[in-house]
């Protein structure tokens, strides 16, 4: 057996995968499984790709498979403690992964990956306190990879500690100029009402994210638009003929004047317009500027064609749940958030 080809046909494997090519990357996989069909690494690569593609069972009966054969491989834990997590809120199975790796972890990536993982499983469960302990045993030095530093941030974040959010975003940036990061930064100003500063990064998430090729799967323009017509076509036949004269736009990313008013540029839907309970003339038949839906931000938000048509239909939902004067409270009580 040929180590430098197994090697190589793993990582053209997971170069694959992380642009979405399930099918590529599969390939890669069983032909690495078939130079050694004991690789716990090959193993590990066929889980991920059957989690991108949402066969959880699948995904974590490999990443078990793997771990059996190599007690100290510490992906295929992460990785099965991920599922465990999200979605399936099985908090205990996947605190015994995590710990297990930080017990095992002999490199800094991974055990980087397993402290985080856990501060995030913990915050996922309530306990933001437990989350924050955690968080505090990070290294206070540069981290190997932008992507931790922004985990970190993401982390601190979602537990309103803006101050260590932007140090670490700040980190990532100065290991690599990321729309990722800059984004955080953009929401770590919103905390703080600093609206200039918010928009000034906003606007350089749109620079940034509009230079990114699209997804192997990405809809074609008419595809995209079709989906939404689709979706539309599904309301029920009231609620159809009051957004009769509202026009569903499709665009592939939000403009600048929308993201310098104060938008989110990664939203993946915008209603423009005055909300229907709102008119004027309430007997009149109701006329709404414009529900927008972003092309470029729906599909980075998921993994397939399947996934993006389903989010088109609930961002679609979402906006017109605008138009008719829900907020975006009652919109997440509905699964439309």
């Amino acid at each position: 057996m040929s180590m430098d080809a197994l090697s190589a046909h793993l990582d053209r494997g997971w170069d694959l995968l992380r642009t979405n090519d399930f099918a590529g990357a599969r390939i890669s996989a069983l032909a690495a499984k078939k130079l050694d069909p004991d690789s716990p690494e090959a193993l590990c690569l066929l889980g991920a790709i059957a989690a991108g593609e949402g066969a959880e069972d699948d995904a974590l009966q490999l990443y078990r498979q793997a771990m059996k054969l190599d007690g100290e491989y510490v992906a295929p834990m992460l990785y099965a403690a991920e599922i465990l997590v999200w979605p399936r809120e099985e908090y205990d199975e996947a605190l015994h992964l995590i710990d297990r790796a930080l017990d095992t972890a002999e490199e800094e990536e991974d055990y980087l990956d397993a402290l985080l993982l856990k501060a995030e499983a913990l915050a996922s469960m309530g306990e933001d306190g437990d989350a924050r302990v955690v968080l505090a045993e990070l290294p206070p030095v540069d981290f190997p990879e932008a992507g931790f530093h922004l985990r970190a941030a993401r982390s601190y974040l979602d537990l309103d500690m803006a101050d260590e959010a932007e140090a670490h975003y700040q980190k990532a940036l100065k290991l690599e100029e990321s729309a990722d990061a800059y984004h955080g930064l953009g929401m770590v100003y919103e905390a703080r009402e600093d609206v200039r500063a918010m928009v000034r990064c906003w606007l350089k998430v749109r620079e940034l994210d509009l230079e990114d090729e699209p997804m192997p799967w990405s809809f074609s323009q008419d595809d995209f638009e079709k989906v939404a017509e689709e979706a539309l076509a599904e309301l029920p036949d009231r609620i159809r003929t009051l957004l009769a004269n509202v026009p569903i736009v499709a665009s592939d990313y939000p403009s600048i004047e929308i993201i310098a008013e104060g938008n989110d540029p990664r939203m993946m839907g915008f209603f423009s317009g005055v909300p229907y309970p709102d008119k004027a003339n309430v007997g009149s038949v109701p006329h709404l500027d414009c529900v927008f839906l972003y092309q470029k931000n729906i599909e980075r938000m998921v993994k397939t064609r399947d996934e993006a048509a389903r989010e088109i239909r609930i961002t679609l939902l979402h906006e017109t749940g605008h138009f008719f004067g829900l907020s975006e409270e009652e919109l997440d009580e509905m699964g439309l958030g």
